[in-house]
């Protein structure tokens, strides 16, 4: 199988043709950025997506139809059934719309019956899903068509052009090296401002030594807590060692796609330490100052997410010391299991002016240089960030 590669303007031109014939009253919109092509109509309900390029079978025979490939999906808007129907726009790969175009197919709706068809779209709506299939299929044969007339019309010398391409591929390959290698550096520094190879936030030890100045304190009220205490202290020991080996790996990634994807898992990562730090540190002083409702709160937050084990990051340090080929389904655990932290300990109510008084002055008394204030307004940055990633992603 070979992808079928064309000009932006030459994609343009093709799908403006081809709508003219079966949406031409439609003022439809054409988006071309970062590879990304999307043709949505003018009430952005329906549209299609694609992704990637177009396939077939044999880059030497015309007459062979494309191949849809997952990456290519529709937007569509419809109306579920049931009691609590209501409007939904979402996407779905060319298979499913092909599906329901020929008679509905079943898609998992909540609620309702699980099949849908033509009835679950108003007005022209099933009319416009069938059009823009149509579209999708002719624009792929029409975008093979032209990369086989653009063959046929090839008039440099094979050897001469392969030469040229080793040139321009080789010219290429250290651009994209010496850009890689920017990147990885910017990301080094930002996450180590010292240069010392370790990653800033890791640096210190508020934890133990809050610990040890209350432990007497503690065991007074019940010994058990001590050590529940020092399987926390074990998992934030456990998840610094792995965000640091997180650091190391990045510095081998071999593309800016990789880069992005694995500076993003450490970044989730480093979101999730400082709320469990954060979490941990006002356990200990919502303990000391007998505030037993945060104390318990927190408490049973962290029993839930089994952090009094440690399992999980004791698994993921030794997946990082013996990896493989596994290593981006690693990264995707990971990032998994920070969405658990960062979705439950966002839900906790004990965070107050008081509470954070209290912790300072706490924190004073160990002579730490971690800054209260300082850490809330990360750990608020970095949410409001991804709250506002996942609502753009949402909105495609």
């Amino acid at each position: 199988m070979e992808g079928i590669d064309l000009s932006k303007e030459n994609e343009i031109a093709i799908m403006e043709n081809v709508v003219s014939k079966y949406l031409p009253e439609n003022n439809l919109i054409y988006e071309h950025n970062k590879g990304i092509f999307r043709l949505i109509t003018s009430d952005k309900r329906f549209g299609i997506i694609f992704r990637g390029k177009f396939w077939r079978e044999n880059i030497k025979d015309p007459k062979l139809k494309i191949i849809n490939k997952p990456d290519h999906v529709f937007l569509i808007t419809y109306k579920t059934k049931g009691l609590f129907s209501k409007e939904k726009t979402r996407t779905f790969n060319t298979s499913v719309i092909g599906e329901i175009l020929k008679g509905g197919t079943q898609i998992g709706e909540i609620f309702s019956s699980s099949k849908v068809d033509k009835n679950n779209f108003q007005n022209e709506d099933f009319k416009v899903l069938n059009k823009l299939y149509n579209i999708y299929n002719e624009y792929g044969e029409k975008i093979i068509e032209q990369k086989i007339q653009d063959e046929k019309n090839e008039n440099l010398n094979k050897d001469e052009f392969k030469k040229l391409k080793k040139e321009i591929l080789g010219l290429i390959e250290v651009l994209r090296l010496i850009k890689l290698n920017k990147s990885k550096t910017n990301v080094l520094s930002e996450l180590d401002k010292d240069g010392n190879g370790e990653v800033d936030v890791i640096e210190g030890n508020d934890f133990n030594l809050l610990l040890k100045k209350h432990q007497k304190s503690i065991v007074e009220i019940d010994r058990t807590y001590v050590q529940q205490f020092v399987k926390i202290s074990g998992y934030l020991k456990t998840k610094e060692k792995n965000i640091q080996s997180i650091f190391n790996l990045i510095k081998d990634t071999p593309n800016q796609e990789v880069l992005n994807e694995y500076v993003e898992v450490l970044k989730d990562d480093i979101h999730s330490y400082n709320l469990i730090l954060f979490s941990s540190l006002n356990m200990i002083v919502s303990l000391v100052e007998d505030d037993m409702i945060t104390f318990y709160e927190i408490h049973e937050m962290f029993d839930t997410l089994n952090m009094f084990d440690s399992k999980h990051e004791k698994d993921v340090s030794q997946k990082l010391t013996n990896i493989g080929d596994g290593l981006e389904s690693l990264m995707y655990e990971i990032r998994d299991m920070g969405n658990k932290i960062s979705d439950s300990i966002s839900e906790l109510t004990y965070v107050t002016e008081q509470s954070n008084e209290q912790l300072t002055d706490q924190l004073s008394e160990i002579d730490s240089t971690m800054k209260v204030g300082n850490l809330i307004n990360t750990i608020n940055t970095y949410q409001n960030y991804k709250n506002n990633k996942n609502t753009k992603n949402l909105r495609g």
